[in-house]
Parts: C-alpha cells; structure tokens; sequence
C-alpha cells in the first residue's frame, strides 16, 4: 500500500516549510504505521497466493496477540491523502504547469525506479513469480500503469496521486488554481451526494443498484479513479485554504463536509480490510483512528505547532525519510525480515531489526542517493520542455 503524499518533501520552501513541519512528523508515523502493517501483520496474514510480502519472507510467523493494533496500519495511506491534499496545493501557488509536472515527475519517479528494480531483483530472487510475468509488472510499475498487478502493492497508491497531480495540472493550466474555492465546492458536493447514495444503497433504498453501489464503494477503480477517495484529498486542500486564512467559513464548512465523507470511506474501506473481513475485527477502529489522526495534525497545522527551534531539522529529516520508506518496507521488508527468521533471530526482533534496517537504508537512499537522481532528472527534463522550437526555414 502506499498513500497519500510521502513524495513531498521540498514542494514547499521558506518559511512555509518550518510552519507545516508538523505535517512531516507525521506523515513519518503514517509511513511507520503501514510498515509494521506489512512486517507485523500482512507478512503472515496475505493470501498465500499473492506473490506479495508473505512469499518473499518465505516461512512467516504469526502474530496473533498483534492483529487489533497491526491489522489498522493501512489507514496511514488515508492520511497520506489529506497531507497530499495540503501540500500539493501549496507547492502549485505560483508555479506554471511545466514547472509543477517537472516537479512532480522528479520528486516521484527516481525513488519509484530505484526501489522497483531492487523490489524486482528480490522477487526474482526468491522464486516468487516468473521471469515473463515478473517483467510484465516490473513495467506496470515503472511506469504507474494504472491496473495491476505490479512488483508491489504499493503502487496503487501512487496511480491514485498522479491523478490528484493530473487534476491539478489541469487546474494550473486553465489558471484556476488561485480559484480553487468554486472546485472545492463541486468536489465537496460530489462527495456529499455520492456518499448519501452510497449509504442509501446499503439501507437497501435505492433498490439492486443501490447494493452495487455499496458494494463497490470500496473498489480499486473507485479508489485510483479519486471518486471514492478525493474526500481525504479536499479535506487537505480545504485545511490549506484555512491556514492561509482564505475564506475561513466557507472552507471550515468544506472541510467539515469532506471529513464526514472521508469517515465513511474509511468505514468501507475498512470492512474489505483483511483484518475486518478475515479477523473479524471492527472497522470503526479504522474509522476512529483515522479521523483522531487528521482531527491531531489539524490542529498542530493551525496552530504551527513545531515551527521553531531543534524539531525543525527533525521534521525536515522525518520528511527525507518517508517517501523512501514506504517503497523499501513491503517487498524489501519482507525479504529481511525473512532473513532474521532464518537466522534464528526470534519473531519480535526480526521485526524490529527489519524495521530498523528499512529505515536505515531508506535515511541513506535519501541523503546519499536520491538528490542526485532528482537533480539529474530535473535537469533532463527541463532541457526537453524548455528546449526552443526550431526555426522555419525559408524556402
């Protein structure tokens, strides 16, 4: 899984950057949250046949006394989506669309190709799937193909955030991105009526379409597409309408609307969760956590908490880490961690020292190895969009 915004370290700059620092901290936790998700939980709990964390760790270990804390980690994705939300709309005030797609592709794609290859190498390595449908998912995600499978899960999340990016390029374009207010309330009006019928359908109102509604309501097709999860985006774009201090009632009201509507998506997401669907755990666990959450970095945003002294180069770092994080734990982690059980190391401490080690070479990625990709990509980029036009030749 992978959500929301992990890929926004340096969209924001100056001043702005030390009075969100709070949103790195946590989008850190989000990142550790589905970490231990995948090591604690998924790598026991995944189908056995879905080619995904539980084949790479190869004979796992359960962890049963674990599944009511570790079996809710993917709500870090729904997180990522509201700090996406805010952040991506800070990072296209005052960019032109060519700037804000170079920007996009640079942040994103190094760390994405990076951990894909060692992902694949992996994969590859553990017999886990065929040379010919191993290369045909290596491509899926190299290139954010938007229907997997693909070497990880947690590409999905990623298709999901270029469409937000798409949309705001779209916005850039047509020059509406300082207008933002009359999308928001389409969004928010969308998100009203769709989730009104959503839960009409469940109560059986609107008859057999009405169950196929709810039925899907937590469908991959509905999700990457944004119609099920740009609440969680609007509830990040509509908080940065309020730090800003732009329109503040209208966007209090905006986001109070998307967050009841974010809540419910997390309930249907929650109930096709392998921890509700097959542990019977409940998803208004999910539910709470996810809404406590965004209701805590809410309220450190407005109020900048964590703007000064020594957390800023705290939170600058948390937010180096999170991106390449989230892309080395699933297949990666579970590679080490399956190491740590051969090695006879017992099931906690292989989970804490593959934690460890993810974070660690995710650190080292990120200060020693990323910068360079990016810079180098930037550059490429630039020079192809900026390039001029050649001239007419007379005849």
């Amino acid at each position: 899984m992978r959500g929301g915004d992990m890929t926004q370290r340096g969209a924001m700059t100056g001043g702005r950057t030390r009075e969100v620092s709070s949103l790195d901290v946590m989008r850190l936790l989000a990142a550790q949250a589905v970490m231990f998700y995948h090591l604690v939980f998924l790598s026991w709990a995944e189908s056995a046949g879905s080619h995904g964390i539980r084949a790479v760790v190869g004979n796992p270990m359960a962890f049963p006394q674990a599944v009511a804390w570790a079996s809710v980690g993917w709500v870090g994705v729904q997180i990522f989506f509201v700090i996406s939300g805010f952040v991506i709309l800070m990072s296209a005030q005052n960019k032109s669309a060519s700037d804000f797609l170079i920007g996009r592709v640079t942040r994103i794609a190094p760390a994405l190709w990076f951990f894909t290859v060692l992902s694949a190498a992996i994969v590859l390595a553990c017999s886990v799937l065929p040379l010919g449908e191993l290369s045909v998912r290596f491509l899926r995600s190299m290139v954010l193909f938007p229907v997997g499978p693909w070497v990880d899960g947690a590409v999905w999340t990623l298709v999901a955030e270029a469409v937000f990016y798409a949309a705001v390029f779209v916005l850039i374009r047509m020059d509406m991105i300082g207008r933002i207010t009359p999308v928001l309330v389409a969004v928010t009006l969308f998100n009203v009526l769709f989730w009104a019928a959503v839960l009409a359908g469940e109560a059986g109102i609107l008859g057999e379409a009405g169950h196929r509604l709810a039925g899907a309501a937590s469908s991959y097709k509905l999700r990457v597409t944004l119609i099920s999860t740009n609440c969680y985006f609007a509830v990040g774009a509509s908080l940065y309408q309020i730090f800003m201090r732009r329109n503040v009632p209208v966007h209090a009201a905006l986001f109070g609307l998307n967050f009841l509507a974010a809540l419910v998506s997390t309930f249907y997401a929650a109930r096709s969760s392998v921890g509700v669907a097959q542990f019977g755990q409940t998803p208004l666990v999910a539910v709470g956590v996810w809404g406590v959450a965004t209701l805590v970095m809410s309220g450190c945003v407005l109020r900048r908490i964590g703007s000064k002294g020594s957390f800023v180069p705290f939170a600058t770092m948390a937010g180096l880490l999170t991106y390449p994080l989230y892309l080395i734990n699933q297949i990666t982690g579970g590679f080490l961690l399956g190491l740590g059980y051969r090695s006879g190391l017992a099931p906690v401490l292989a989970v804490i020292v593959a934690a460890g080690l993810c974070t660690v070479f995710a650190g080292l990625f990120a200060l020693l190895i990323e910068r360079r990709l990016q810079a180098g990509l930037s550059k490429i980029l630039k020079h192809q969009f900026r390039r001029p036009a050649p001239a007419l030749q007379e005849a």
